[in-house]
């Protein structure tokens, strides 16, 4: 999904984990940036708040006063101690 926002607002990116055999546990938040082929991982905190429900086993994150830098394709996980798996979820 493609949203379009401009710079000083904030957007809001939920994600729904699929799988019921997981448990939702530590959560991930990737980022990469139009044109490249590389991902960060997005440290939560400051402009990046996130929610978490672990009744609908749902969480989101809210990015606020939107740059130019934040564009980009993100994606979240849920997994384990080291790792996350993105493929659990549907962003």
């Amino acid at each position: 999904r493609s949203v379009t926002k401009e710079t000083g607002e904030s957007l809001t990116i939920n994600c729904v984990l699929r799988d019921a055999n997981y448990a939702l546990g530590s959560t991930c938040w990737y980022r990469k940036k139009s044109g490249s082929t590389n991902e960060e991982s997005i440290s939560k905190g400051g402009r990046y708040v996130e929610t978490v429900n672990s009744g609908s086993k749902s969480f989101s994150l809210r990015i606020n006063d939107l740059t130019v830098e934040d564009g980009g394709t993100y994606r979240c996980g849920v997994g384990g101690r080291y790792s996350c798996d993105y493929c659990a979820l549907a962003a």
